[in-house]
């Protein structure tokens, strides 16, 4: 059925407008102007919330001689928690950005003139959020844990007191019992070395002290024994007789065992944030579980609030970009990041709670989440039947009649005669 202007109506259903499908075009469309600001919102957010870890690691290889390899170890542990912050942030600044480029541009009037409604037109963003929610599932529910304990495990592996396969410049090292060395330089990362000196005492009383100018330590995967390939060696041989023996190698290779291999990591489990979903089922199930329940319980329940929080953000999203074309994207995403940051702090807060036994955490995330829920779909709510007059214009439309205001005030005093 075509109005006058040509164009397809709206079906009506007892009376009251049914908005139009989204084509698929047009879906397609609306993502992609959202994936731009989405990446560039990632690719600023994650490395700056690494950034403080980073200037930390970056210590650790100046003063504890960490390997690089190590070091990027470290890194990308902390990548899966630090993705948990950064992707709904950028998922909600994603879609803002393309609500409000509509709003700014007038597509967003010229779509609603075609027929279509808020709702229609947020649907591609509605089914992303589901998307992220239920890769979100996976990230807080599987992999976080995982890289939790990875990263205790290798930072304490990086900076135990132990020996771990790295010759300071100028210390002795003992690498065996009876076997000691030092060197004058060394590089961590290739194990390269230059002005060696190898001390040997033997079970039977023989000493050998080896003198390089360059070599190389490698240690064997999995620990337990070191390889020592020395380039311009002279080695000095003592016999428990007193005969001293010299001997001049172009290239010497010696394999010995480790004298303290570095200390295993304690096993996973004994914190409920370095378990598996069924993990912690598991464990809430068993009749005495060595983690207190209320602990339990408020790590499964943070966990489904956050997940299920990615699939809320489009909604949230949606009006706070309706506001553009009057605000300013500026202020709407102020305004969205400070809404998310404390709600997670809500979180975080409600969470450690149960984790200190003083309540039930569930009734306070769950509540919290329930709040969240409200605000965004009244929000959502407003926008849909006034579009164009979005979540925050009211309270924009107060503070810029806020000087007409006082000067009405103050018209009213000086008449009156009050100072």
């Amino acid at each position: 059925m075509l109005n006058q202007s040509g164009t397809a109506a709206a079906p009506r259903l007892s009376g009251m407008p049914v908005s139009p499908r989204l084509s698929g075009t047009l879906m397609a469309y609306l993502v992609r102007l959202g994936v731009r600001p989405f990446l560039v919102t990632l690719g600023i957010l994650l490395p700056a919330l690494l950034l403080e870890r980073l200037l930390r690691l970056f210590n650790l290889v100046a003063t504890e001689n960490v390997r690089a390899g190590s070091m990027l170890r470290i890194i990308l542990d902390l990548v899966p928690h630090y993705l948990g912050l950064a992707l709904p942030a950028a998922m909600f600044v994603g879609i803002y950005a393309v609500i409000a480029r509509l709003s700014a541009d007038h597509e967003l009037d010229a779509m609603q003139n075609a027929g279509f409604s808020l709702g229609a037109i947020s649907v591609p963003f509605m089914a992303i959020g589901v998307v992220f929610a239920i890769g979100g599932f996976f990230l807080y529910d599987e992999l976080q844990p995982l890289a939790r304990y990875a990263y205790r495990a290798d930072f304490t592996a990086a900076t135990s007191g132990n020996w771990n396969g790295v010759v300071p410049p100028g210390e002795i090292i003992h690498l065996a019992p009876g076997t000691v060395m030092t060197a004058d330089q060394s590089h961590p990362g290739s194990g390269r070395l230059a002005g060696v000196l190898l001390d040997q005492h033997l079970a039977d009383g023989t000493e050998k002290i080896t003198t390089a100018r360059s070599g190389r330590l490698l240690v064997a995967r999995g620990g337990g024994r070191v390889e020592i390939w020395l380039d311009d060696a002279r080695q000095f041989t003592r016999t428990p007789d007193g005969r001293l023996d010299v001997a001049t190698t172009p290239s010497l290779a010696t394999s010995r065992s480790f004298a303290a291999t570095l200390a295993r990591f304690r096993p996973r489990g004994n914190d409920e944030r370095e378990m598996t979903w069924g993990e912690l089922r598991r464990m809430r199930a068993m009749p005495d579980p060595r983690i207190p329940r209320r602990r339990l319980d408020g790590e499964i329940s943070a966990r489904l609030v956050r997940a299920l929080s990615m699939a809320l953000l489009p909604v949230l999203a949606v009006p706070f970009g309706v506001t553009a074309q009057r605000s300013g994207r500026q202020s709407g995403i102020v305004a969205g990041i400070v809404v998310l940051v404390l709600y997670y702090h809500l979180i975080q807060l409600a969470q450690s709670v149960g984790t200190a036994g003083l309540l039930d955490p569930r009734p306070l995330l769950w509540g919290v989440f329930a709040l969240f829920a409200a605000f965004c779909f009244v929000a959502f709510r407003r926008a849909s039947r006034r579009m164009g007059d979005g979540l925050l214009d009211r309270a924009i439309d107060m503070m810029a009649g806020l000087p007409a205001r006082l000067r009405r005030i103050r018209s009213r005093q000086q008449a009156s005669g009050t100072p």
